[in-house]
């Protein structure tokens, strides 16, 4: 399979928010999620209003040989997972179904990660063995448990060093 990794800048990260919709929902409708198609659109909605303008933002696209995007990884610098000092929220990291398993995840992860500011990264995730044993081979590690709003389910809070 060939695709390409591409820093997508927020407007036109903006211009896909068709594929980006299609994306989430086909990513996020199976396991471990099992979101309703609203999930996808608080997601893109949240990812193209308020965070593409948040400092630190930065996006990174897997597209196929006709430009489609197969994934995308995006984040940010806040304080929201912290509690105090800005650190890179790793927010977002989506593969396609049909590509996932081909190591498109793990190059989107690595290259918004090499484009962060240096420090300390952090994220938010599903507390399940899938989610939480994939970060920490790739160095995350846990350092909170959350239940955030009215969520039913747990999540962790993964830090890793830069």
């Amino acid at each position: 399979m060939t695709y390409r990794l591409a820093h997508l800048p927020g407007d036109e990260l903006a211009g896909r928010r068709d594929e980006l919709l299609a994306l989430c929902a086909q990513a996020f409708c199976g396991g471990p999620w099992h979101e309703p198609p609203l999930g996808a659109v608080r997601t893109v909605d949240r990812l193209l209003g308020s965070a593409a303008g948040k400092d630190g933002f930065a996006a990174v696209a897997a597209l196929d040989a006709e430009e489609a995007l197969l994934g995308f990884a995006a984040g940010w610098t806040d304080t929201v997972l912290s509690g105090d000092a800005p650190a890179f929220e790793f927010a977002e990291l989506v593969v396609a179904p049909g590509h996932q398993g081909h190591g498109i995840g793990r190059r989107l992860h690595d290259a918004l990660l090499a484009g962060a500011a240096p420090g300390p990264a952090l994220l938010m995730t599903l507390d399940v063995p899938e989610l939480t044993d994939r970060y920490a081979r790739w160095g995350w590690t846990v350092v909170d448990r959350r239940r955030p709003g009215r969520e039913r389910r747990e999540y962790v809070v993964m830090r890793r060093a830069q």
